[in-house]
């Protein structure tokens, strides 16, 4: 079960979805997939513009962008968002994946030399005005980094010293703690700052850490504790155009899993896998139409 909701998840971060809420979310969801950016680049570039008319700068969505920009030859473009995402958004070399389109024209091709010069001068910029947040900053994301490390150990040693079915039980708890501990310093960050640390209002997380808060709600030991300490912090970013939607209807998914309802209305049967429709499901229950109600007013979900 949990690794049909597990794909459902990812599923619904990437594609198009029939329950996208207020006006923000319809067009980052699916306006803007990754499918669309990858097969229409064009259009992909003209809805994040339009989009930031609207809501301001969209860090993340131009660090996706900027990939299909390059790959479509629109170097211009390339450069100033990828200037811009140094300067204000703390972009840095050391968080770049090597399979990116770009890394190799911008540290050793036909982009180093104006790379090296403009990241010299920009990068500066940013740890002047952003001094405080380096730390932060990296232990951001580091998270991601941990959390393939917990399964990557947690598995060798299953894999290695064969364990037993009682074993492997105790195993997920020990991976479900390590992921609780995992996620400290987000909330420490969190709490700190009095805000949860997004693209917008904290910085470019390049290893965005998406997997690990995924994990928590997975986990049925953490899903309460977890979402208790989150949720707070989750509501005001979504409230400042900060982050999507995606959050609650991730929360709805486990929560179904764990608890037999969903709270803010997001998941409809067409979103589970077929075993779960031949089995009779006919609708996913929700557990309060007092706060369903109240969220839809407070959200601006229509």
């Amino acid at each position: 079960m949990y690794k049909h909701l597990l794909t459902i998840v990812f599923i619904a971060l990437y594609t198009s979805l029939v329950s996208s809420q207020n006006q923000r979310d319809i067009i980052v969801h699916d306006s803007l997939s990754y499918m669309v950016m990858y097969t229409n680049y064009p259009i992909a570039k003209k809805r994040v513009l339009k989009l930031e008319e609207k809501y301001g700068y969209e860090p993340e969505l131009k660090h996706n962008l900027i990939r299909y920009s390059f790959r479509n030859n629109d170097l211009d473009f390339f450069k100033k968002e990828l200037t811009v995402l140094v300067e204000k958004y703390g972009f840095q070399l050391i968080y770049i994946k090597e399979t990116e389109p770009y890394y190799t024209a911008i540290t050793e091709g036909v982009l180093s030399d104006w790379f090296k010069e403009m990241y010299l001068e920009k990068h500066f910029i940013w740890m002047k005005n952003n001094f405080d947040k380096q730390l932060d900053l990296k232990k951001l994301n580091d998270i991601r980094d941990k959390d393939l490390l917990i399964r990557k150990y947690t598995n060798l040693l299953s894999r290695k010293l064969e364990f037993d079915s009682i074993q492997n039980i105790n195993k997920v708890k020990v991976m479900s703690e390590l992921d609780f501990e995992n996620i400290a310093d987000l909330y420490q960050i969190t709490q700190k700052r009095k805000k949860y640390p997004t693209s917008k209002s904290f910085a470019l997380i390049q290893r965005n850490f998406t997997v690990s808060e995924i994990h928590n709600i997975q986990a049925k030991e953490n899903f309460d504790r977890f979402w208790l300490l989150f949720y707070p912090f989750y509501k005001k970013a979504y409230l400042n155009n900060e982050i999507s939607y995606i959050y609650f209807k991730n929360y709805d998914s486990y929560s179904y899993v764990h608890h037999g309802y969903q709270e803010f209305g997001l998941l409809s049967v067409e979103d589970f896998p077929d075993t779960y429709m031949s089995s009779g499901l006919k609708e996913i229950p929700l557990k309060d139409f007092d706060f369903y109600f109240k969220i839809l007013k407070e959200f601006n979900w229509n």
